[in-house]
Order: C-alpha cells, then structure tokens, then sequence
C-alpha cells in the first residue's frame, strides 16, 4: 500500500483535506458444491478493491475503485473530491494512531480441491448414514477464503489483519411413501480444525427426518423451545435496538432505557470483537478503531450500545469498535461483531425435563417481514410437539408478538450456545406462548 500513500497523501494536502482513509482489500477463495452427489460448482476466484474517504471543511466524500492504477486511484480520489464538495458539514472524523488487541492468526493456507471433496464426501455418507429414509442430499457445500485488509489514513493510523474462514452448508431430503421433507444446516468456521462435517450433517438429517407425518394440530398455550438455529433469528431481530444509528434516529425501543432492568436477571448479552475462534474477530473494526467486548445486557438490565465513531459523536458517547462495511464499495456504519446470548448452566434435554408438553421449533417462516424497530413479528412455524415421552411431527402452526415480550418470557437457556456467522445463542425456552394453528 505504500505505492497509494505515496500517490494519495500529497494529494491530500494539495488539495488542503482536513484527513483521508483509504481502506483496501485483496480476497481469494474456493467454492464446491455438489447437488445430488455430483459436483455442480467448482468455483477459485480472487478480487480485490480500495475505497477512499476524505474529509473536506467537515463533509465526507467517498469512492471506489477496483483497479490499483495510479490513474484509478487519483480518479476515485477526486470523486470523492467531488461528493464532498457538495455535502454539508457534519459530525465526521477519523481517528488516529491505535493499539490493537494480539489475536491469534485467523489464516490458513487455501484448502485443496481433494480436501475439500473429501470434506463433503463425509457430509454426504454421515447424513445417509444417519436414517434409511435420507435418500437425497440436495446441497453440500464448502467455501474458503483468505485474504487482507488494510487501513490507512493521514491521521497517522495504520492497521492490517489477515484473515480467513471455512463455510458449510448441508440440504437433506428424507422422504417415506410419497411425502419428502427437508433438513439443512450451515456454519461458519474460522479456522480448518473447526469444520465439523459430521455435526452439520446429523443436525439437517434430523430436521429432515423429523418433520416426515407432519401436520397441523390445534391451537394451544405452550412452553416453546427454540434451537440455536432458530434462536440466532430472534436475536437478530432483537439487536437492532441495540445499533447506535437507530438509538439517535429514535429507532429503538430501548431509546430511554439506558440503566434499567427489561429482561430476566440471567439474561446477558454480549458483543465481543474479540471471541477467540469466531468469525467476526477481528483486531480493529471498518474505520481501525480497536474492537473490544461490550456487554449490552446484563442481568437484565440495559449497560451499553453499539457505535461506530461518527453515530457515536451524534450521541455523546466514544466508538464501541462496531463499523461495519458491508464490502469495499460501503461506507462503515454501525454493525455488530459476535452478538451473543450468553448460555445457561444445562443442556436442553435438562431445562425440558420436567415438562410434560412443549413445542420445538425448527423452522421459522417470514421473519424477513419482522419489524426492526417495534420487533413485532408474526411467523410461520414448524417442528416438534414433544408430550409425555412422545414426539409429534407439526407443521402449519403461527406465532405472533413482538421480540421484547419474547424475551421477558423466557424461562431458561441451554448450555449449547452456537454461532451462526456472528450471531449466538443457546436454546431458549419460553413460558407458554400462543402457538396458533388448525
């Protein structure tokens, strides 16, 4: 990156800038997939691309660029030249020299097409393996990728971190007479020791198997168990109370909140920059300020939001360490890291033990059309009825309510927390809820 610096810096001062960012990345990865045992994707590629950001008599401008060209990137440059000069002043900065946390090294060599073969071989004869009524695994998928990030800016901060991860994805079909139902489960991985093909491949035969005889029962109140699986949705839907962005934009119920106790005393939530072995680790976050751990709930009550360094000047308080780009081609705006509910003492078979009767969720339908800022919510679901010992196939069932009122209702968390992407929890089980159906 010095060839930018050198092209870039005395840019910024011919011009009089107030600072100037730049943010680059280079990526290469590989991506399998097998649909039916035969392998439909076979997928090496590479990219790369920087981004400017100037200040400018306190407005921001920002461009891209996917070409290294010095001509490429003076032309980004003066874009971004261009859209701050037509922009009105604001709460803009970017920071300075920074001390980064020392994480562990989150890159490996790119996996080999054998390996990675052989990795889905394993998914496939697991899942078969698992109930004679598996008869097609309609997707096995792997990814790995590898690459650098780089941030710069003519504050004096300087920040780069090598990084990589592994994904995989599992889609099973178990069907009895003419009746077929899928299973699926996907992971994301940090390192190749991690991969755990077995478990992706147990956990979406089960779904698949399970759901076969499904059908509607009658409505009822019920105790509810959501899996991890089902639960990281809830907690999504829940964080965005929790962004800074929406706090100011008066977007989050929880505006006002700040100091009280809204949840169960053994509710905890946490976002941590800096959770060894999961895939939002990372030293500095999109702007290189140092990310962190920022306990948001705790026993219940409200301590902390999330904020980058611009939404955090809007609302008084320092940046948390949570810009997030969505690519190169984004601006940073508040994000999360590893958002997490932190887990319970028991694993789930123990918080349901003395129950005589409640409902497993595994799969949710429609929780795109949740809202974010009232988290209500109204959801088709399916899953398990479990009675007396028995296990009941159920499908075409309705919940409805919103995120909050969910969350005061819970009763006990598993010990199983799981993270999908960068969102984990464990089980949750809930006191009885409405669970509409036939």
């Amino acid at each position: 990156m010095d060839q930018i610096k050198d092209i870039l810096w005395p840019w910024q001062k011919e011009k009089g800038l107030e600072a100037l960012e730049i943010y680059a990345y280079e990526e290469k990865g590989l991506k399998i997939e097998k649909k039916d045992r035969r392998l439909e994707k076979f997928q090496p590629y590479e990219e790369h691309g920087l981004a400017i950001r100037i200040l400018k008599d306190g407005a921001l401008g920002f461009s891209f660029t996917t070409s290294l060209a010095p001509e490429d990137v003076l032309n980004a440059a003066f874009k971004a030249y261009e859209m701050a000069s037509v922009m009105e002043k604001d709460a803009y900065s970017l920071p300075g020299p920074q001390e980064y946390p020392i994480l562990p090294p989150a890159r490996e060599e790119l996996i080999s097409a054998e390996e990675g073969l052989a990795i889905l071989e394993q998914v496939e004869e697991t899942a078969f393996s698992y109930d004679s009524r598996v008869k097609r695994i309609q997707e096995a998928g792997l990814s790995h990728s590898q690459g650098k990030l780089y941030i710069a800016n003519t504050n004096g901060l300087e920040a780069q971190w090598d990084y990589g991860g592994f994904s995989l994805v599992a889609v099973v079909i178990a069907m009895e007479g003419e009746e077929a139902q899928m299973g699926w489960e996907w992971q994301l991985f940090p390192l190749r020791e991690r991969i755990k093909p077995e478990e992706i491949a147990q956990k979406a035969a089960y779904r698949a198997v399970k759901r076969l005889g499904a059908k509607p029962i009658s409505s009822r109140k019920i105790h509810v168990l959501l899996p991890p699986h089902v639960a990281v949705d809830f907690l999504e839907l829940l964080s965005s109370s929790f962004l800074g962005d929406n706090l100011v934009k008066g977007k989050s119920v929880l505006k006002n909140k700040l100091g009280q106790k809204v949840f169960p005393s053994f509710i905890n939530i946490i976002d941590n920059g800096v959770l060894v072995d999961v895939i939002g680790t990372r030293p500095f976050d999109d702007e290189g300020i140092p990310q962190r751990e920022t306990v948001l709930v705790k026993e219940g009550k409200i301590e902390n939001f999330l904020f980058d360094s611009y939404w955090g000047k809007k609302a008084g308080f320092p940046s948390t360490g949570n810009a997030r780009r969505g690519s190169f081609k984004d601006q940073p705006s508040v994000g999360l890291t590893n958002f997490y509910l932190k887990p319970g003492e028991y694993p789930p078979e123990k918080i349901t033990g003395k129950l005589s009767e409640f409902f497993e969720v595994l799969e949710v339908l429609g929780m795109h059309t949740a809202d974010p800022i009232s988290g209500e919510f109204s959801l088709g679901v399916s899953g398990l009825l479990h009675r007396n010992g028995e296990i009941i196939p159920v499908n075409g069932m309705a919940i409805s309510g919103d995120i909050f009122s969910l969350f005061e209702k819970i009763e006990a968390l598993g010990n199983d927390l799981t993270f999908y992407s960068n969102i984990g929890s464990p089980s949750i089980l809930t006191a009885k809820l409405d669970l509409a159906g036939s």
